[in-house]
């Protein structure tokens, strides 16, 4: 044999056996892994298992997975910050691990251990969502989330709670486009309880989409057609929009499901009372006093479900006082001095018949600036001289 045949030689069986060496040693690292994960030394324990991952044989192993995710995880829901503060990822690494062994285990020996660490973990990203959420850190809080939806999409389910409280999070910290997404992503998935058609229907407003907002609320009366919550939004969304017919539509169908709600009548006596004042056109005399006699009906019924509404008795009186200042603008058309004094007398009457409802408002809310200073000019106008200097001393004049 020559020199250079056993050289060859004796290097193909070196290099042979560099393959089991190297596989020796890769195994060993997952066992001491394991080992000082047992100790509850997981930083070691960290330290041993991150060669194997990344070995071609180890890493194909279920079990270099499971172990690895147990040590992160550990770390993750672990009380020692100092070892979190070395691992920040330590809790996507759990996540990353279970799922990777759950791939692996082809016979799903370990199927049932790895779903259950994944849906503590799952409860952790949650948790520590909501965490960071209380204490206003909006975007750590949307990451826990995500992890939350990344370990539940794993098992072929979807986070709801995530998508919410996500929602919440980006709103929170102003990003309203996305939080608008991910509200009607709430919707789709059926997570769609009234607040979240509420939420989004009140961002679809701000952000100028009135129309949207109205179909959006309707599609959550259609699904929660009791609702009061919904029902005034959509009346408030309908009066806005000046669609009066479909607004008093909406609010009679309010009416019929909680007749004794006085927000619901004084929301009709203010539909009535834009009528009888459009924003846009004109309306005649006949429609605008029908429209006018409705809206005091609706505040009266207000009024008599609920002698407590302060709203409604504020609301005639104002009612009264446009009815006045239509008949005052007719008089100052008048020229013959009989007639326009006939016509005065009218209007005055209708004026000072806001003074009774002013007074109960005032009874309410004996500190409504607005509610005070109508006092002051109608006792002015009746010539009632101690209770003008009454209110005047209210009024801290």
């Amino acid at each position: 044999m020559t020199q250079a045949t056993y050289s060859m030689k004796h290097l193909f069986i070196v290099a042979a056996l560099a393959v089991p060496f190297a596989l020796h040693a890769q195994n060993k690292n997952v066992v001491s892994a394991y080992n000082y994960m047992g100790d509850g030394d997981y930083d070691k324990a960290a330290e041993y298992i991150e060669p194997a991952t990344t070995n071609e044989t180890t890493s194909s192993k279920e079990k270099t997975w499971r172990y690895r995710g147990a040590i992160y995880a550990q770390i993750a829901m672990g009380t020692d910050d100092a070892l979190k503060m070395k691992y920040p990822n330590a809790l996507d690494k759990a996540i990353e691990s279970y799922v990777k062994a759950n791939e692996l285990d082809t016979k799903a020996s370990y199927k049932e251990e790895n779903d259950h660490a994944l849906r503590n973990l799952q409860i952790t990203a949650l948790n520590g969502g909501n965490d960071a959420f209380n204490n206003k850190n909006y975007e750590k809080a949307i990451e826990g989330y995500k992890q939350s939806e990344r370990i539940a999409k794993a098992f072929g389910q979807v986070d709801s709670n995530a998508v919410f409280n996500s929602a919440l999070a980006y709103e929170a910290m102003g990003d309203t486009a996305t939080a608008m997404e991910r509200y009607a992503e709430c919707i789709k998935i059926g997570y769609d309880k009234p607040d979240v058609f509420r939420y989004l229907a009140s961002m679809q407003k701000r952000t100028g989409n009135l129309d949207a907002a109205i179909v959006t609320t309707q599609q959550g009366l259609a699904k929660y057609p009791d609702n009061k919550e919904l029902m005034l939004d959509l009346v408030a969304f309908l009066l806005e929009a000046n669609r009066m017919d479909e607004a008093e539509t909406s609010v009679k169908a309010a009416i019929a499901n909680d007749p004794t709600n006085p927000v619901l009548y004084s929301v009709l006596g203010s539909l009535y009372d834009g009528k009888a004042n459009p924003k846009e056109g004109e309306v005649n005399e006949a429609d605008m006093i029908k429209w006018y006699d409705l809206a005091e009906q609706a505040y009266k019924k207000s009024i008599e479900v609920d002698p407590t509404f302060f709203d409604s008795y504020y609301n005639i009186g104002v009612l009264y006082n446009n009815r006045a200042a239509y008949e005052y603008e007719k008089c100052n058309q008048i020229k013959d001095d009989a007639k326009y004094n006939a016509c005065k007398t009218k209007a005055d009457e209708i004026y000072l018949k806001t003074i009774p409802f002013f007074e109960e408002a005032h009874k309410l809310k004996p500190d409504d600036t607005a509610t005070l200073q109508q006092l002051k000019i109608l006792y002015a106008k009746s010539g009632d001289t101690e209770k003008y200097n009454a209110i005047k001393k209210e009024l801290g004049e």
